[in-house]
């Protein structure tokens, strides 16, 4: 996880600078630039320590998986079922207002800045996605769907 942090730092530093450069605060080349300039310096992340993915669940599990989530409270459990029931990417998810919903129209529909690719995405809900929806509802008290993490970095 270092090499991925590392990188993740040093790309932030690097827009920073290019910030700063644009606004007259700083001048020359930028010393955080990967391309043309730390890439010659230093190995690339997969060289330092190989990725290693998380293995995926056997489809075989997956209705075991779901039974336990259904059987836990609170809006992790209910997020990572949502989830899998939308195929959406977890940011996505547990980042999801209660404005992005057509409920009487079984929709789902992910503005583009939430976006990875910065289009508006339009997800048809399941029944029993819905239902996921109608018990957060129940005990609704913010703009999030799951509420948790994202309301203390708002």
């Amino acid at each position: 996880m270092k090499p991925e942090t590392a990188s993740r730092v040093r790309g932030r530093i690097e827009l920073i600078l290019d910030w700063a450069r644009v606004r007259g605060f700083r001048e020359g080349e930028n010393p955080a630039r990967w391309r043309g300039h730390l890439a010659a310096l230093l190995p690339r992340k997969s060289r330092v320590r190989p990725v290693q993915h998380f293995p995926s669940l056997p489809y075989a599990e997956l209705p075991e998986l779901m039974a336990r989530l259904r059987e836990q409270e609170g809006p992790a459990a209910a997020a990572l079922e949502f989830t899998v029931l939308t195929a959406s990417r977890t940011d996505e998810a547990l980042g999801a207002q209660w404005g992005e919903f057509a409920l009487g129209e079984a929709l789902w529909i992910v503005p583009p800045p939430r976006m990875k690719t910065r289009v508006e995405h339009r997800v048809p809900l399941s029944v029993a996605a819905m239902a996921i929806v109608a018990r957060q509802a129940a005990i609704r008290h913010s703009d999030f769907v799951f509420p948790g993490q994202q309301e203390a970095g708002r």
